[in-house]
């Protein structure tokens, strides 16, 4: 039997961290000391992450809040970004057409998506 998993489907943030944290903590109607339960985090430090005086967590305590939430991780845009960054990293030839493209005015090649399948076989 499959597990249901408790992670509700919403729509991926385009919101910096601090404003992506503060809707979800509105929406779910939780407070800090509740997400500091669920998270074992504390209150004091996530009401930082939410106003932005306390830079980005790392992926490990984005995916202890996600879970928290019922989002998962990819809800953050810089859990995204940091996915889409080690993907460059490891495929130089795409980080190339991207910056082409992006900076120079230079259109994507055809055979970009290609090289896209052809890094992840990797």
């Amino acid at each position: 039997m499959k597990k249901k998993s408790n992670t509700k489907e919403i729509p991926n943030s385009r919101e910096r961290f601090p404003a992506a944290l503060r809707a979800l903590i509105e929406e779910r109607g939780i407070s800090y000391r509740r997400l500091a339960t669920r998270t074992k985090l504390s209150a004091g430090y996530l009401n930082h992450l939410a106003q932005g005086t306390r830079s980005t967590p790392s992926e490990k305590v984005i995916r202890n809040i996600a879970r928290a939430l019922r989002v998962k991780p990819e809800y953050f845009i810089e859990f995204r970004q940091r996915a889409v960054g080690r993907e460059l990293y490891k495929a130089p030839e795409i980080l190339d057409m991207l910056y082409d493209f992006l900076f120079a005015g230079k259109p994507l090649p055809r055979d970009f998506k290609a090289t896209v399948e052809k890094s992840r076989k990797k």
